[in-house]
C-alpha cells in the first residue's frame, strides 16, 4: 500500500483504539496527575515506572528506556511484526483490514475472521458439552483422575467432542455454521463418498490456541476403555489458522512467565503441560503432535534465550534429542537437557513427586552438549577403546562447529561454554586441547567450504533458470546482481542516545512547533545529520510533507511502523515537554540558529564583531546587556542546555 493509504489505515486504528483502555486489558493502571502509571510488564519491574499520557496516546518506560504508541505498545507486548500489531487492533475495533482474495473471489471458508469465529464457536461447545453433557461423565472421570482439576478445565477451556458422527455438524448447522466452515477449521473431514463427518469422536479435547489466546485448532485424546482402534491422540489436519510446526500447546497462557525468566520449558504433551501450571511451573509449552523444529525455535526465540527439553524417560525421547541439538546450536540458542527418572513422563512425576521437585531437576538441567558427550560415551572407555573414541569425539566437534567462529567473537558466553567443553573433552578423551581445537576448526572450515560449493553451485545453476522465469517481474536486471537483490536489508536500531544534542534539539522543536517542520526542511539537506537515527526520523518527516500529510506529533508518529523509532519520537516529546528553555529567542529563531549549525554556515565571523563591539564598549549599557543576553543564549543554544523543569 502506499504511504497515503497506509497512513489512513493506521489513523483510522489509531484514532478507534484508547491507549489507557488498551493497556489497562494488560497491566494494572493507576491514575497519577493528568497521565497514568503501571508496573513495567518489559523488566522486573518494584514500583510503577511506565507512564501513559491519555492526551498524546503515548506509553514511555524510563527504566527500559523504551516507548511508543499503541501499535508499539502491542508489537513488543505480543512480540508480533507491525502489521500484525495492526491487524489485531483493526479486529479489536471492529474495523475491516481488506484480505487479498483468491482467485475465485473468497467466500466464507477463506476468511481468517470467520474461521476464527468458527474455531471459538466450536471450542465452547466442546467445553460446555465437557462441564454439563451426561454423555461427557467418562470424560470427567478421566481427567479428575488425571489429577486435572477443574479449574484447569476452565483455564486450558477443555472439551468433550460425544461419540457421535454428526454432533458437532447438527449443532452448526442450528447456529447457521457451514459445513464447509467447520471443514475448513479442521474439525470436520470428508469420506471416500464426499459425506463430511465429524472428525473428532469419543474424545477429550484440548484446544490449541495462538499467542493472542485464539483457539485456531483442538487436539482430541481418546478415552481408556474405547473400542475404537485409531490414534490415542490426534490433532486437526493443517489449516489457514494452524500450521503446527509454528504453534506450542499453552504458549498463550505461559509467554509472561517465559519473558519473565527468559526461559522455557518444552514438555511433550498437553496433559504434562496443564499439570505443570497446576503445580506452579508457568513457562510450560509443548509441540503440538510434531518434534521440535526449527520454526519452534525463532518462536521461542521471541520471548527466551535459554530451553529445557524435558524429555520423557523412555528410549523414544532420548532418540530425539540429537535431532534437536543441531537445531539450538546453529540458532544460537541455549539448550539444556532433563531426562526424568524412572521412565515417568512430567504428568506422572509431578503426581508422584511434586512441582518444587520438578524444579530442582529443572535447575539441574545438563547444558545439551554435556548431554550429547555422555550419550556418545555411554557403554565403552574412550581412553582404552580408540575407535569408538574416535567416532564420538568427531560426531561431538561435528556438533560444535555449526556455531561459527565470527558468532564466538561476538558472544563471550558461547565462546565461554566452548572452552569448557573442549577442556572436558581433554580430559574424557586424553587429547590435548590445542589438538581438539585444531580439529574443529578444521571441521568448521570444511563446513564452510562445502556452504560456498552448494551457494556457488546454486548460483550459477539456478539462479539464471529463476531469472529467466521471472524476467516479467525482474526485467532486465543484471543476473549476476541477483544475490545482492535477494539479500534481506540490515536492520538498524533506532535509539535516541545515538543523537547528538544539537540534533535533539532540532526534533524537539519540530514536535512541539510542528508549523517549523517545513522551515526546517528546507534548510539543509538530510546529509548533514550525523547521525542513523536522526537522518531515518528527518527522512520520515520529508516523506510526509511531500505526501501532503500534517507534521504534528501523532500524526509522524502513526506514520512509522519501527517500533524503534516510535520510541525515539516519545523520548523527544517528553525530554521537550520537561525542559524550559532559558533563551529570550522565539522557536523559529531557535531553529534559525540550530539549522545554521547543522548546515554548517555558522556566521562565526558576525559573533565575534559582536563581542569585539562589547570588549571596545561601543554600545550604551542597555544595548550591551541585551547583546550579551543573546550571545549567551545562543551558546546554551549550541550546546543543547535546557536544563529539566523543577
Amino acid at each position: 500500500m502506499s504511504l497515503a493509504i497506509d497512513n489512513e489505515v493506521k489513523d483510522r486504528v489509531r484514532l478507534a483504539i484508547n491507549i489507557v483502555d488498551l493497556m489497562s486489558t494488560y497491566m494494572e493502571l493507576r491514575r497519577q496527575g493528568r497521565g497514568f502509571v503501571a508496573v513495567c510488564p518489559f523488566h522486573d519491574d518494584r514500583r510503577p515506572s511506565m507512564q501513559i499520557n491519555p492526551d498524546r496516546q503515548t506509553w514511555k518506560c524510563w527504566v527500559c528506556d523504551i516507548g511508543g504508541d499503541v501499535f508499539s505498545f502491542v508489537m513488543k507486548r505480543e512480540n508480533v511484526s507491525f502489521p500484525e500489531a495492526l491487524r489485531m487492533l483493526a479486529e479489536k475495533a471492529g474495523i475491516p483490514i481488506e484480505e487479498p482474495r483468491n482467485r475465485k473471489g473468497g467466500s466464507s471458508q477463506d476468511d481468517k475472521k470467520s474461521l476464527l469465529e468458527a474455531m471459538k464457536w466450536a471450542v465452547d461447545e466442546f467445553h460446555q458439552c465437557l462441564l454439563q453433557s451426561p454423555d461427557a461423565k467418562h470424560a470427567r472421570t478421566y481427567l479428575l483422575d488425571r489429577g486435572i482439576s477443574e479449574e484447569s478445565f476452565a483455564k486450558f477451556q477443555l472439551g468433550f467432542a460425544p461419540e457421535s458422527w454428526s454432533w458437532l455438524l447438527d449443532r452448526g448447522a442450528a447456529k447457521s455454521w457451514k459445513p464447509e466452515e467447520l471443514e475448513a477449521v479442521g474439525l470436520v473431514a470428508r469420506s471416500e463418498r464426499g459425506s463430511r463427518y465429524d472428525r473428532f469422536r469419543g474424545r477429550a479435547i484440548f484446544p490449541i490456541s495462538d499467542a493472542q489466546s485464539r483457539p485456531i485448532a483442538v487436539g482430541g485424546r481418546i478415552l481408556p476403555g474405547a473400542t475404537s482402534d485409531s490414534s490415542k491422540y490426534i490433532n486437526c489436519n493443517e489449516t489457514r489458522l494452524y500450521q503446527k510446526s509454528h504453534q506450542l500447546y499453552g504458549l498463550d497462557l505461559a509467554r509472561d512467565s517465559i519473558n519473565k525468566t527468559r526461559q522455557a520449558v518444552v514438555m511433550e504433551g498437553y496433559t504434562d503441560v496443564i499439570m505443570a501450571v497446576q503445580h506452579g511451573i508457568g513457562n510450560a509449552v509443548a509441540c503440538c503432535g510434531t518434534a521440535l523444529g526449527e520454526s519452534h525455535i525463532k518462536l521461542l526465540k521471541r520471548y527466551c534465550d535459554s530451553v529445557v527439553l524435558l524429555l520423557d524417560g523412555d528410549e523414544a525421547g532420548q532418540r530425539r534429542t540429537s535431532e534437536i541439538l543441531e537445531l539450538f546450536v546453529s540458532a544460537q540458542m541455549d539448550l539444556r537437557i532433563l531426562t526424568l527418572p524412572d521412565g515417568l513422563d512430567p504428568c506422572d512425576y509431578l503426581l508422584k513427586y511434586n512441582g518444587e521437585k520438578l524444579k530442582e531437576q529443572i535447575g539441574g538441567a545438563l547444558d545439551a552438549l554435556e548431554h550429547k558427550l555422555r550419550q556418545v560415551c555411554r557403554g565403552f572407555d574412550p581412553l582404552l577403546d580408540t575407535h569408538r573414541a574416535n567416532t564420538a569425539l568427531e560426531n561431538v566437534l561435528s556438533t560444535m562447529s555449526r556455531v561459527s567462529h565470527s558468532s564466538l567473537l561476538s558472544n563471550e558466553a558461547m565462546r565461554l561454554r566452548q572452552d569448557q567443553l573442549i577442556a572436558r573433552l581433554a580430559r574424557q578423551f586424553g587429547i590435548e586441547q590445542t589438538e581438539i581445537r585444531l580439529r574443529l576448526e578444521s571441521i568448521r572450515k570444511q563446513a564452510s567450504q562445502r556452504e560456498k560449493q552448494l551457494l556457488e553451485l546454486r548460483r550459477t545453476q539456478i539462479v539464471p533458470a529463476v531469472d529467466v522465469t521471472r524476467k516479467s517481474v525482474l526485467g532486465n536486471a543484471d543476473p549476476s546482481r541477483q544475490s545482492e537483490q535477494n539479500v534481506a536489508p540490515v536492520q538498524v536500531a533506532y535509539k535516541y542516545s545515538e543523537m547528538t544534542t544539537t540534533e535533539c534539539e532540532l526534533f524537539e522543536i519540530m514536535a512541539t512547533h510542528p508549523e517549523l517542520a517545513p522551515m526546517a526542511i528546507e534548510r539543509f539537506p538530510i546529509a548533514n545529520l550525523s547521525t542513523a537515527t536522526a537522518k531515518k526520523l528527518f527522512q520520515l518527516v520529508l516523506d510526509l510533507e511531500l505526501e501532503g500529510h500534517a507534521l504534528d506529533f501523532i500524526c509522524v508518529m502513526s506514520a512509522t511502523e519501527d517500533a524503534g523509532l516510535k520510541s525515539v519520537l516519545v523520548s523527544i516529546e517528553e525530554h521537550a515537554a520537561r525542559k524550559t528553555p532559558l533563551s529570550m529567542m522565539t522557536a523559529d529563531e531557535r531553529l534559525h540558529s540550530l539549522c545554521e549549525r547543522l548546515s554548517g554556515q555558522d556566521d562565526k565571523a558576525y559573533r565575534r564583531s559582536q563581542i569585539q563591539s562589547l570588549e571596545t564598549k561601543q554600545l550604551d549599557e542597555e544595548t550591551a546587556m541585551n547583546l550579551l543576553h543573546d550571545l549567551v543564549q545562543q551558546a546554551r543554544v549550541r550546546h543543547g542546555l535546557f536544563p529539566p523543569k523543577g
